[in-house]
């Protein structure tokens, strides 16, 4: 396995690979730092994003208008987030602009999907109120608001309560493009086609979740790590309405699970925070008999998040290794 550190940035959180104006971007952000960086990955070069407070959780692009992206920010180590909010960057002539445009305490993740030409942007919090790290009496909020041509949000609305909300994932629900969420209640969608209404598809809690067909026959099979920031890494096969388990490992302070094609075959990948502080790729096998093969990728990394995706005919495993303070790439 070979491996390319493309950006070094103290105490990272964030890595998300999107198209954006005709160009391939990884983002990076800090956990602690006002560091958000946009690399470019085909001229390798990266740029700064002015004005972050830091605490950053999720940084993402409006899809369709140029320079313009969101983010969760204000975060912090110990879920210190009464100062968080959704924020707005936006590049004019040249030079960012970073702004606060949604007041949401211990905001948590974001992500914008399109939907008849019109950009909804989704954004949910862990806790309404966090009186202590330990404090989760109140339930989060997941909010949508609509985003006009100019790339601004609109006012937004409250759509469902989550408590300890981790995991968000964009994927498809008939084709179509629907934002997911998970937390103590466990997994649900949001039908955009019913004034999004919130549809649960696993009722056991869940911190980080991805759905990917493992197997060939067409439907997804669910990978989970359970409970929040959890010590259980599941797979689930689809059986009807229920899910039955297939495969379990343990964690330590499981974080930063994705899916994905990997050189051919489906992978998923997951970090351990505490104990090995280990990035692990899974490979399945043989679903229904539960044979996954095993991979550590790297030691005494501490990976925050990872994602699974192909550039220019490479496919790629991205990870924001913390304890290394590195965003890195690995590829076959």
């Amino acid at each position: 396995m070979q491996k390319k550190t493309i950006l070094n940035i103290e105490t990272v959180y964030t890595a998300n690979e999107f198209a954006a104006c005709g160009k391939t971007f990884v983002a990076g952000g800090s956990e602690t730092t006002p560091a958000v960086y946009l690399h470019d990955l085909a001229a390798g070069t990266s740029e700064l994003v002015a004005d972050c407070p830091g605490g950053v959780m999720s940084f993402v692009p409006v899809p369709g208008i140029k320079d313009q992206y969101y983010s969760v920010q204000g975060l912090f180590p110990g879920f210190i987030g009464f100062e968080a909010g959704i924020y707005r960057h936006a590049k004019i002539d040249g030079a960012w602009k970073t702004e606060k445009v949604i007041e949401l305490p211990f905001a948590h993740r974001c992500d914008v999907i399109e939907k008849d030409g019109v950009c909804y942007l989704f954004a949910a919090s862990c806790s309404k109120y966090k009186a202590d790290p330990a404090d989760w009496s109140k339930q989060g909020e997941v909010l949508v608001a609509r985003v006009d041509e100019n790339g601004l949000a609109e006012e937004p609305k409250v759509i469902f309560t989550l408590g300890r909300n981790h995991g968000m994932l964009k994927a498809k629900v008939n084709g179509e493009d629907m934002i997911f969420v998970s937390g103590e209640q466990g997994i649900f969608y949001f039908d955009m086609n019913d004034g999004c209404k919130p549809v649960q598809i696993f009722d056991k809690e869940v911190s980080e979740f991805g759905l990917l067909d493992m197997d060939g026959d067409g439907v997804e099979e669910l990978v989970a790590i359970e409970p929040f920031h959890g010590h259980m890494l599941n797979l689930y096969k689809r059986n009807g309405d229920a899910w039955e388990l297939k495969f379990t490992d343990e964690l330590s302070f499981g974080h930063g699970l994705s899916c994905g094609i990997f050189n051919g075959e489906p992978i998923f990948v997951v970090g351990n925070r505490r104990g090995p502080l280990t990035l692990v790729k899974y490979s399945p096998k043989n679903v229904a008999e539960g044979i996954v093969e095993k991979v550590i990728l790297e030691e005494e990394c501490g990976p925050t998040q990872t994602q699974v995706f192909n550039f220019d005919g490479t496919d790629y495993i991205l990870s924001a290794n913390q304890l290394k303070k590195e965003v890195t790439l690995y590829s076959k």
